[in-house]
């Protein structure tokens, strides 16, 4: 167990948990280029069902978090119902550092800086 991580984090495979570790470090913490570590992310979780159960836990996680999670989603297609919640969740006037992943092709709609 992780300490200063929501509970909702244990129902998460490696992979979902270290996208989750990935998105709060900004991607920052990825050896590939910034192009690389956004299609290696949207590869993951280009599922639905993997993007839904990542976006339910995403609910606990840092705002920062939930927007890095949002454009992905909105990158892959995702449906609105699954990138409500996210959307939301998440205070209009507020922008968030999305690190590596600042070139996201929704980043801007998600309140990037």
């Amino acid at each position: 167990m992780t300490v200063g991580r929501p509970p909702s984090r244990r129902c998460l495979s490696a992979d979902e948990a270290a996208v989750l570790e990935l998105l709060r470090d900004h991607a920052m913490t990825s050896d590939l280029s910034p192009e690389e570590t956004a299609e290696r992310i949207k590869r993951l979780l280009a599922d639905d069902d993997a993007f839904a159960h990542l976006a339910r836990v995403a609910l606990d996680e840092p705002p920062r978090v939930r927007a890095m999670l949002g454009a992905i989603g909105q990158e892959l297609g995702m449906p609105a119902p699954l990138l409500g919640p996210l959307r939301t969740s998440l205070n209009p006037l507020s922008r968030f550092d999305f690190g590596k992943l600042r070139g996201l092709r929704f980043a801007n709609e998600w309140q990037a800086k």
